[in-house]
C-alpha cells in the first residue's frame, strides 16, 4: 500500500509542478509576443511620420524650385536624398511630378539662385524695385 501512496504523492506533485512550468512558459512566450507586437507597432508610426515628413519637405521644395524656375547642383542632390528613401517608404506618388519636374530645370550658381529668391520675396511683400 505504500507505493501506492507514493505513486500519487509523485502524481500530485508531478501535476502541481507541470501546470506551474507550464503556466510560466506561456506568460514568457505571451509577454514576448507582445512586446514584438508592440515594437512593430512603434516602427509602423515612426514610418509613417518620417513618410510624412518626407511629403511636407519634398512639396516646400520642388514648389519653391519651379517657382523660382531654376535649381543649384546642392539642391539637386539634397532633392534626390530626400526622394529615394521617400519613394522606398512607399510614398504616394504626390511628389514625383514635382520631382521630375525639378531635375529638367536649368542649373544655376548659389548666388544666382540668392538673388532670384530675393526677388520672389521681393515682389511677395509688395516691395519690387
Amino acid at each position: 500500500m505504500i507505493p501506492a501512496i507514493q505513486t500519487i504523492i509523485t502524481a500530485l506533485i508531478s501535476a502541481v509542478f507541470s501546470s506551474g512550468l507550464l503556466s510560466i512558459v506561456l506568460y514568457k512566450i505571451q509577454r514576448r509576443d507582445k512586446l514584438r507586437d508592440e515594437a512593430k507597432s512603434n516602427d509602423s508610426a515612426l514610418a509613417k511620420m518620417l513618410l510624412g515628413l518626407g511629403h511636407d519637405k519634398l512639396l516646400y521644395l520642388t514648389d519653391k524650385f519651379m517657382r523660382r524656375g531654376a535649381i543649384t547642383l546642392k539642391e539637386k542632390t539634397n532633392l534626390n536624398y530626400l526622394y529615394v528613401p521617400y519613394r522606398a517608404l512607399g510614398g504616394n506618388g504626390d511628389c514625383e511630378t514635382g520631382f521630375n519636374e525639378c531635375q529638367k530645370l536649368p542649373i544655376i550658381g548659389d548666388d544666382e539662385a540668392e538673388e532670384r529668391d530675393a526677388a520672389i520675396k521681393r515682389k511677395d511683400y509688395g516691395i519690387e524695385k
